[in-house]
């Protein structure tokens, strides 16, 4: 008897602990006063969004101004997914400036206009990709604009602008 009643409620425990009034807070969220208060990378009333989700799709880019001019196509496309090791604020940015390179990208939480700030830092000691812009929805799209610096090997400092807008 005090064996069932000890297993039962283990079970009761486990099954409301993440319980927030009527909402479960999702994850790794906590509750506060009955209000689900969301880990970095998620929001939404029970933390179900992560900050990354509606950047993932498939964009049309178009790559602006640079300095020193590159030449080739300014026109690619590139796929935005979440990233293996995603917190949901990390998405993976594919064919990054038409250049087949895959860049990891941290999105901040949201502003006060609903736009998000995106982040990309290349390795410590490494050449690569410097960027910062936003994602924001305009006029029912999602739209990413980001100004980048990229260091090649030989000395050689790119810095340009590109547009990117989910299909």
């Amino acid at each position: 008897m005090m064996l069932t009643l000890g297993v039962f409620s283990l079970v009761l425990y486990t099954s409301c602990k993440n319980k927030c009034g009527s909402t479960t807070c999702q994850n790794n969220g906590t509750c506060s006063s009955n209000v689900c208060v969301c880990p970095i990378g998620y929001s939404g009333n029970s933390c179900q969004t992560g900050w990354s989700t509606a950047c993932i799709g498939t964009y049309n880019c178009t790559r602006g101004t640079c300095s020193p001019a590159v030449t080739g196509a300014k026109t690619w496309q590139s796929a935005v997914t979440a990233d293996a090791t995603n917190g949901g604020y990390t998405i993976d940015i594919s064919n990054f400036n038409n250049s087949n390179t895959t860049v990891v990208a941290t999105i901040d939480s949201t502003n006060a206009d609903l736009s998000q700030d995106i982040l990309i830092s290349p390795a410590a000691g490494t050449y690569g990709i410097h960027a910062t812009g936003t994602y924001k929805v305009i006029n029912g799209v999602g739209t990413i604009t980001l100004n980048f610096t990229t260091a090649i090997a030989g000395g050689t400092t790119y810095i340009c602008d590109m547009g990117m807008v989910k299909q």
